[in-house]
């Protein structure tokens, strides 16, 4: 249901963005699942499929292709809060951060993540760690 309400949400962005002389990486299509995968390499630098998470924000993305890594990132986001992963849930937001910086569409991306990402106090090391790490590397 959260899926469904965040897609939904990011497709009203659909007519925001520009002409598509920047396409979407291919990786960073390929799902939440491949993006919680390769998450698992951090705080190391972490790529899917070679790409940065970072460069899933085209600075001249499409609307769909905002709904496409808005959809991918926050599915993943929401694993990594369930499954407690803070490191890999910061490094996350890290680099959605450093990606938004390209385009300003992610801003609402990055607003939604940062939602998703309620740790305690016994885990906030680890966030602010993957933070870093996200926002140096990602």
């Amino acid at each position: 249901m959260r899926i469904a309400c965040i897609a939904a949400a990011l497709a009203l962005l659909a007519g925001c963005g520009g002409d598509k002389s920047e396409s979407l990486p291919a990786a960073c299509t390929n799902g939440p699942d491949a993006v919680v995968k390769a998450l698992a390499k951090a705080p190391a630098r972490v790529t899917i499929d070679g790409t940065p998470i970072s460069e899933c924000f085209n600075r001249n993305a499409s609307g769909d292709d905002v709904q496409i890594v808005g959809t991918n990132l926050l599915a993943a986001a929401q694993q990594l809060a369930d499954q407690k992963q803070a490191l890999q849930l910061g490094y996350l937001i890290g680099a959605a951060r450093r990606g938004a910086k390209r385009n300003g569409l992610g801003d609402e991306i990055v607003r939604r993540l940062e939602a998703e990402a309620s740790v305690g106090a016994a885990l906030r090391a680890d966030y602010d760690r993957g933070l870093r790490a996200g926002s140096a590397t990602g």
